[in-house]
């Protein structure tokens, strides 16, 4: 592994951290129970989650994956200024998203990108639009739903160099 190419997976590295450390902050944040949320542990309160619980998870997902994708938009800045420089070393970093970890990470990525898009576009019609929260609640199901399929089907091509 080159110099550069650990530079970028150090980068990378950090970048991941602060988006776990900021996932479980606002995770932590949305545990606690205040006086309109639902009482008993976190796990009862999923069980039995009420349509409130359920909009601020989809809140606290929406940010989550909101840092996840900017903090990637900074790294890939980064990795394509790196062709102004010199085409070999952007080869060089380039060379890492061909890896299996580096594959599994696009996936997921993408996955980020597909929820924050299909959310924020719900999260939009909801600001223009007199829906009822029953009807919001359904489209966070299909906001999910579309996430989990389109999400799928690109992670099998994303992944089948590195499967087959």
């Amino acid at each position: 592994m080159s110099a550069l190419q650990v530079v970028f997976v150090a980068a990378l590295t950090a970048l991941l951290l602060g988006v776990v450390l900021f996932s479980a902050f606002t995770v932590r944040a949305a545990l606690v129970v205040r006086p309109t949320t639902a009482r008993g542990s976190w796990l009862v309160r999923i069980g039995r989650a009420s349509n409130r619980d359920v909009q601020r998870w989809a809140f606290v997902a929406h940010r989550a994956t909101g840092v996840a994708v900017f903090a990637f938009l900074l790294l890939h800045v980064f990795d394509v200024a790196l062709f102004t420089l010199s085409p070999a070393r952007f080869d060089d970093v380039h060379e890492l998203y061909g890896t299996a970890p580096m594959r599994v990470f696009e996936c997921l990525l993408f996955f980020a990108i597909l929820f924050h898009t299909f959310n924020g576009l719900r999260l939009v019609l909801l600001d223009v639009a007199e829906i009822r929260l029953s009807t919001a609640r359904r489209l966070l199901h299909v906001a999910v739903a579309l996430t989990a399929v389109a999400g799928t089907a690109a992670s099998v091509v994303i992944l089948k160099p590195v499967v087959a």
